[in-house]
C-alpha cells in the first residue's frame, strides 16, 4: 500500500475486523499519514462540508497533480462555508479534474461525502491507533458522546446535599449544535447519528444563529403527545410528520468545549445562561422550545428529603418517565457522570410464558434461549411482551433445555412503563422489558 486510495480498496476487499485491523495497521507502518487524518474528518460527525454531491473522475484520466495539503485547504473552506453553493461546485470540479482519477474517486469523493464505502467504524480506527503510542493519539478520530446519568439506587452515597432536581421526560435524546461560523443547525441523537426529521425545530433554532455570540450546543429531549407515534417518525425516510413535537432544553455548553470534552463551568451557572435565552426561544421557537425548569433542595434537611420525594410523586402523577437529579457545583463531562443520577419507576408484572424462542443465527445465543414470549393480563389491559434481558447465560441453558415445560409457567419482569400496540389497541407491552423471576421455580431446580 503506498497511498490512502490504497487503504481504502484493501479495506473493501475484506468483512473481517481483524483483516481490517491489520490493513490500518500496515498502513500505519507504511507510513501513510493522509489516511488516518482524512478519517478524522470523514468520521468525525460535527465536521461538515455543507455539499451533497461530488463528481466522479472516469478511470484512467490520471489528471495533474492535486496534494493533500490543496485538499486539507479546500476542506477547511468548506467547513468553514467560505465556499458555498455554485463556488463550492466550481472549486470541487476543479479539484477533481487535477487529482489523478483512482486517488480522487476513492479517497478525496469518499472524504467530501464523509462515506468511505469500507465498513470501518471509529472504534475500529482509534483501537489500531491507541495501540501505537502517544503519535498514534494524535491522530484518533474524535468520538461523540455526550453527557449520561447513572441510576441513583447505585449511588446512595451521592444522593446529599444540594441537587437540582428536572422531570425525565417520555422523549428522545437530541444534542442541537448551533454553529454561528458555519451558519448551520444539526441536531444528533446521544451517540452521533444525525436527526433530519425536526424541520421545525431546526427552523425556529436557526432564527437563533445571527443573535448568539459563539457556537453552542443544546441538550435536550425531543417530545410529542405520544410516545410510540414519536418512535415511529425519528427514524421516517418519508411521510414525516413531527409537527407537534417540542424540544425541551436542559443543558447548555459551547461547542467548543462540547468538542473537549468538558466543559467546567458549573450545572448551576449553565442553567443561567439557558434561562437568558428564553426570551429568544420565546420570539422564535414558536412554543416549540421549552426550557426545563429546576428545583434546587438540600437532601441534607428533611425539608429537602419531602420536596424531592413530592416533586418524584407529581412527575409519576404527570405520567412522565421519572426524575434527574444533577449536582449544581458540577461542570459537564461528555461520559457517564454520577453527576447527573436517574430515577426512574418501574412496572412490574407477572405473565405467563407461552413460547420459548431461540437465539438468533450466528448470535452469542443462537445455540440457547433468546426470547420468552408471555401473555396475561394485568389491571384490565391484555399483555404480550418478548423479553430477552435479564437472564444469566446458565440460566438461558437451562430453560433451553427445558423448554417443554418452561411454556405455561408464570414469569415476573419489569418494564419502564406500559405500551399500546399501534395496530391493535387492546393489546400492550411493556417499554425495555427485563425478566425478574419464576413463580414458583427456582434457577437449579429440576423440572
Amino acid at each position: 500500500m503506498l497511498n490512502p486510495a490504497d487503504v481504502v480498496e484493501a479495506l473493501g476487499s475484506t468483512n473481517s475486523r481483524l483483516e481490517k485491523e491489520k490493513i490500518l495497521q500496515q498502513a500505519w507502518d507504511n507510513g501513510i499519514l493522509e489516511f488516518f487524518q482524512g478519517t478524522q474528518l470523514a468520521l468525525d460527525a460535527l465536521v461538515t462540508f455543507g455539499i451533497a454531491r461530488a463528481p466522479l473522475i472516469e478511470e484512467g484520466d490520471d489528471g495533474g497533480s492535486f496534494t493533500w495539503h490543496e485538499f486539507s485547504a479546500l476542506a477547511q473552506r468548506l467547513q468553514r462555508r467560505e465556499l458555498t453553493g455554485n463556488s463550492a461546485r466550481d472549486e470541487i470540479r476543479s479539484a477533481a479534474e487535477r487529482a489523478p482519477a483512482r486517488l480522487w474517486n476513492l479517497w478525496y469523493r469518499r472524504l467530501l461525502l464523509k462515506d468511505l464505502k469500507v465498513g470501518v467504524t471509529e472504534a475500529t480506527i482509534n483501537k489500531v491507533l491507541g495501540a501505537n503510542g502517544a503519535e498514534g493519539k494524535k491522530y484518533l478520530v474524535p468520538v461523540f458522546s455526550c453527557q449520561l446519568a447513572k441510576p441513583a439506587e447505585d449511588h446512595p452515597k451521592k444522593m446529599r446535599g444540594r441537587k437540582l432536581l428536572d422531570r425525565k421526560y417520555d422523549g428522545v435524546r437530541l444534542l442541537t449544535v448551533l454553529d454561528k461560523q458555519a451558519g448551520t443547525v444539526r441536531q444528533f441523537s446521544r451517540d452521533g447519528r444525525e436527526k433530519n426529521n425536526f424541520p421545525l425545530l431546526v427552523e425556529s433554532l436557526t432564527r437563533l444563529l445571527p443573535v448568539i455570540n459563539e457556537s453552542l450546543v443544546l441538550d435536550g429531549e425531543v417530545i410529542s403527545s405520544n410516545f410510540q407515534t414519536l418512535m415511529t417518525q425519528v427514524n421516517r425516510q418519508e411521510d414525516v410528520d413531527t409537527s407537534d413535537c417540542r424540544l425541551i432544553l436542559f443543558d447548555i455548553v459551547s461547542l467548543k468545549d462540547f468538542r473537549a470534552g468538558v466543559c467546567r463551568i458549573s450545572q448551576h451557572d449553565r442553567h443561567l445562561a439557558l434561562c437568558e435565552l428564553i426570551p429568544l426561544f420565546v420570539e422564535f421557537g414558536d412554543d416549540r422550545l421549552v426550557v426545563e425548569p429546576k428545583l434546587e433542595v438540600d437532601l441534607d434537611t428533611q425539608e429537602g428529603a419531602k420536596a424531592m420525594n413530592e416533586f418524584n410523586q407529581m412527575v409519576l402523577a404527570e405520567g412522565l418517565e421519572g426524575v434527574m437529579i444533577k449536582d449544581p457545583a458540577a461542570p459537564y463531562q461528555c461520559k457517564r457522570s454520577d453527576a447527573w443520577l436517574k430515577i426512574k419507576p418501574s412496572i412490574a408484572v407477572d405473565v405467563t410464558v407461552v413460547a420459548v424462542e431461540p437465539g438468533t443465527a450466528e448470535s452469542k445465543f443462537s445455540h440457547t434461549m433468546g426470547n420468552l414470549v408471555c401473555e396475561g393480563v394485568d389491571h384490565g389491559r391484555y399483555i404480550r411482551v418478548e423479553v430477552g434481558s435479564g437472564f444469566s447465560d446458565d440460566l438461558r441453558d437451562q430453560i433451553w433445555a427445558h423448554r417443554a415445560e418452561v411454556v405455561g409457567r408464570v414469569v415476573e419482569m419489569k418494564g419502564d412503563a406500559l405500551t399500546q400496540n399501534q395496530q391493535n389497541p387492546d393489546v400492550w407491552s411493556l417499554r425495555f422489558p427485563v425478566f425478574l423471576r419464576f413463580r414458583g421455580w427456582a434457577p437449579g431446580e429440576k423440572i
